[in-house]
């Protein structure tokens, strides 16, 4: 997470987060506070780094803030960035291909084999199977009323509209930690949207995306 007096940054796995992190540390106001695996401190005082797990969700963050008698709902805005299901996955899998160490376990064993649709039928996601990337945005099923969820799809138009309010200076997206991958539409079949849908459900039957439409395994 990252904040100033006015807003809160969460960020949700795989949806430019590192990026929103970097720009949003440079060019916040005032003084700005992060939570990761951090040791070192700020040299120039601005910065408050506070150890965390950096992908707190929404329900973490409440915690969080109410050990230190603060709300949620005192933010003027909450902000998360989502990111279309079907090209979340290729990526978060062309990353754990990349074989780093900080990522050890099950998900970049099944990933490292090479199996796309392995990997969606059993890699845990932060140790959840199916994921539950849904709890980046709703607490107990209730989205706060102060949150703006930006897309990653159009995502420097929505910083445009949502967030530039909030930054002083000059400001770009520098898109860290990104992984290349196959587009969706040369990966995809029937039997792998299924199990992808079967993974990020929420985020469908809330409206947020529309399920795609695929050949049959058999016809590829």
């Amino acid at each position: 997470m990252i904040w100033n007096e006015s807003i809160l940054f969460i960020h949700a796995p795989k949806t430019a987060g590192m990026s929103m992190t970097t720009m949003l540390s440079a060019h916040l106001k005032g003084t700005v506070c992060v939570t990761g695996p951090y040791e070192a401190l700020s040299e120039s005082g601005r910065l408050e780094y506070i150890p965390g797990k950096r992908h707190e969700t929404l329900l973490d963050a409440v915690s969080f803030f109410q050990e230190r008698n603060i709300q949620l709902e005192q933010f003027e805005k909450i902000f998360v960035v989502m990111r279309n299901p079907y090209e979340l996955e290729l990526s978060r899998f062309a990353y754990l291909q990349k074989n780093l160490a900080q990522d050890r376990g099950k998900a970049q064993d099944i990933a490292l084999e090479g199996d796309f649709r392995q990997y969606l039928a059993n890699a845990p996601f932060f140790g959840k199977n199916p994921p539950r990337l849904d709890l980046y945005y709703h607490v107990d099923g209730v989205i706060p009323d102060n949150l703006a969820i930006l897309r990653y799809e159009h995502l420097a138009q929505d910083i445009a509209d949502h967030i530039a309010p909030y930054l002083e200076g000059h400001y770009e997206i520098p898109y860290e930690n990104q992984s290349a991958h196959a587009s969706i539409e040369d990966v995809y079949d029937a039997e792998l949207e299924a199990l992808c849908h079967e993974r990020h459900k929420w985020f469908f039957e809330a409206g947020f995306y529309s399920r795609g439409s695929f050949s049959d395994p058999e016809a590829n």
